[in-house]
């Protein structure tokens, strides 16, 4: 393996160590909160669950770039299905679970005169566990055709390796990720016209639609198209690292791998950053871990 190549393989090693002390973090931080209070608000179990998601993407990533680093078989006989099914389920899971949080956004700040959508929001709360719980199901289930995308009836390569159809994975990839995606981006139109409505009607006296309002939109919002354009860039990468999986690893190849392990690191930096108590604990973290090493 070239110089360059074992670069960028540290690299994607490094942003999924950084990934998983973010959500690690992540998920620390509330189950401290959890044992303290024993009770956790709807949109703190969401990001849980969001971050032990990542968790679990991320370490099947960091074994893969230790099987390249390596040279180890990618997929190898005993343990392919496996992975391809995990590395799936979860891929999916961490789409579906981002979309119920958009969900949930969307329910809880915008204001509709609909009869559906006030139900929804007076019962939201209850029903995200459910949410969540049908989503995994569903992430599960759409990971299972993977079994069947090896090449023919001979699952074994000359090399030792499982050959890929990377048409049958694409269609897997694709059909697993198409409908949390559409929602994703409803909820997502929905709070923006909630936006643009109330701003037009902000100079009427009975608007009811105070700044404090418009910055949480404005808020949700950026942090709804970061999560949008981060997941674009995670799904081209790896339908593209997943077309190329069963030729030679390349310098293109270990770019779709950073940006692959990039996504989950990033918005867990987004979700930090729009939560105020996980942003002021990661603060108060950063400064003593500062000082500790300042003082040494």
């Amino acid at each position: 393996m070239y110089t360059e190549e074992l670069v960028l393989l540290y690299i994607s090693w490094l942003i999924v160590i950084i990934g998983l002390l973010l959500n690690g973090f992540i998920l620390i931080s509330n189950l401290i909160n959890w044992l303290k209070r024993r009770t956790l608000q709807t949109i703190d179990v969401l990001i849980t669950g969001l971050g032990l998601v990542r968790i679990v993407v991320l370490s099947v990533n960091m074994q893969q770039i230790s099987i390249l680093i390596f040279n180890w078989s990618l997929f190898q006989m005993d343990n392919a299905e496996f992975i391809g099914i995990v590395t799936m389920c979860m891929n999916f899971c961490s789409l579906w679970w981002g979309s119920v949080l958009c969900v949930f956004y969307c329910v809880k700040i915008t204001t509709y005169n609909n009869r559906l959508f006030m139900r929804l929001k007076m019962n939201i709360s209850k029903l995200v566990p459910w949410l969540l719980l049908i989503s995994l199901v569903i992430s599960f289930l759409s990971s299972l055709p993977f079994v069947y995308s090896h090449v023919g009836n001979d699952t074994v390569c000359g090399n030792g390796t499982m050959e890929i159809n990377v048409v049958n994975l694409f269609l897997i990839i694709f059909a697993g990720s198409i409908i949390p995606f559409m929602i994703f981006c409803v909820a997502i139109y929905l709070i923006i016209l909630s936006l643009l409505r109330h701003t037009r009607n902000m100079s009427s006296r009975d608007s009811g639609f105070s700044d404090a309002q418009r910055d949480i939109h404005l808020s949700v919002i950026r942090n709804m198209i970061s999560f949008l354009l981060f997941f674009a860039l995670h799904f081209v990468t790896y339908v593209m690292f997943s077309i190329f999986i069963n030729v030679e690893i390349s310098t293109f190849n270990l770019i779709c791998l950073i940006c692959m392990c990039a996504y989950p690191s990033l918005h867990s930096i987004c979700l930090i950053d729009s939560n105020r108590e996980l942003k002021n604990s990661f603060l108060i973290v950063l400064s003593c871990t500062w000082l500790r090493n300042w003082k040494h």
